[in-house]
């Protein structure tokens, strides 16, 4: 099974510590190495390029003015877990490292040759 995770950080606390960006960098080096972390990229502040396309009927609007959600930037990975427990349980570990912010989960519903072909 594979899994998105958008991660929203606390606040604005500014960019990370050398330590603590050597910390994720051996959190994130030791699941790729097994095979729980298929990729990973950066959630960029979203201001003032970013826009939401929303579809209701007929009608679409693109809205370019960012919501306080959409500042806090953020980060996603796609994880590989046999089980919604166990990527429940690699996202509390990525958490304790990251730091406080939420980590939305989201089950993707493709097939494993679609992410095999890519890697």
């Amino acid at each position: 099974m594979y899994f998105l995770s958008l991660r929203t950080p606390a606040g604005s606390s500014g960019p990370p510590s050398p330590e603590h960006m050597a910390e994720m960098g051996k959190l994130v080096e030791e699941v790729t190495r097994n095979g729980k972390l298929v990729t990973t990229g950066a959630l960029g502040r979203r201001d003032p390029g970013g826009f939401a396309v929303t579809r209701q009927g007929a009608t679409y609007t693109v809205d370019e003015k960012p919501t306080a959600a959409w500042m806090l930037g953020g980060g996603f990975a796609i994880i590989s877990a046999p089980s919604r427990a166990q990527a429940i349980a690699d996202t509390r570990r990525f958490l304790e490292v990251a730091g406080d912010g939420v980590s939305e989960v989201i089950e993707l519903a493709f097939g494993s040759s679609h992410l095999e072909q890519a890697q």
